[in-house]
């Protein structure tokens, strides 16, 4: 049985193809036109990767904030719903999932079954959120991927604002002005970052083991920043962005197990 599960994002496209149960192959895309293309596309490139091709697919499940945009799902999953479900499917002992995506940060509370028990979003500001740390690597000219690692290297912070992503760029370009090193700067945006996560986590509470998904967990500082204030380890998987696909994946797989 092979299925597959797309997830489109607000950046990229993921696609992830199960057979028996098994990942035997994924990508992700630049979203860089329609989500009906690139998404083909997203599962097109993966299927290269095997000895199948798109007609083999007994069902492909959407996901994400595009999910609409892919007239080729069979159906559409509930990104909240995808996150557990292909996080549990990763981590068995997973109780917490922190979804840190381009537009907006979600942290969800997974029970023993692996349902979704409770879950909060945070998308009325930038500041916990992907797109605000695409800002801050174009005003402070440091590549998107170097942000992490750099401010690590810190040696303190520079107050940046939580409140509003506008405050913060004016107070970092300020900042800038005044000589502070780029390191402490981005110390205090990761901190930033991380006190807006944490606003929405506090809606469901904290329960270990905390994992998190999405784009912006594979930056190191925030997941430090993170576990430092909540006093827990956080478990990245090796493919932070490929979580919600594998789990339209695994909802694909279940959709055909019942017919």
């Amino acid at each position: 049985m092979l299925v597959a599960g797309v997830d489109v994002g607000a950046r990229n496209v993921s696609a992830v193809i199960l057979q028996d149960g098994h990942i035997v192959a994924s990508g992700i895309l630049t979203l860089a036109g329609e989500g009906a293309v690139a998404s083909r596309e997203a599962i097109t490139q993966a299927l290269k990767k095997t000895a199948f091709a798109f007609a083999d697919l007994r069902c492909v499940v959407a996901t994400g904030c595009g999910a609409s945009s892919v007239p080729f799902a069979h159906r559409q999953s509930a990104e909240v719903v995808c996150q557990a479900r292909g996080t549990f499917w990763l981590l068995p002992s997973a109780r917490t999932v922190l979804n840190l995506g381009a537009e907006s940060s979600r942290a969800i509370r997974v029970g023993a079954s692996g349902r979704v028990e409770a879950f909060a979003k945070n998308d009325r500001c930038a500041a916990g959120s992907g797109l605000f740390l695409e800002t801050m690597s174009r005003v402070l000219e440091v590549p998107l991927a170097e942000m992490g690692d750099l401010s690590l290297k810190a040696n303190g912070w520079e107050e940046v604002s939580s409140i509003c992503a506008v405050f913060a760029e004016s107070e970092v370009i300020s900042h800038v002005h005044r000589g502070v090193p780029r390191e402490r700067i981005l110390a205090g945006v990761h901190k930033a970052v991380a006190s807006r996560i944490l606003e929405t986590l506090g809606k469901v509470g904290i329960k270990s083991d905390v994992v998190a998904t999405g784009g912006v967990a594979k930056n190191k500082a925030v997941v430090r920043e993170l576990e430092g204030q909540i006093r827990l380890g956080i478990t990245v998987p090796a493919e932070p962005q490929l979580v919600g696909a594998l789990g339209a994946a695994l909802a694909a797989q279940e959709q055909v197990a019942r017919s």
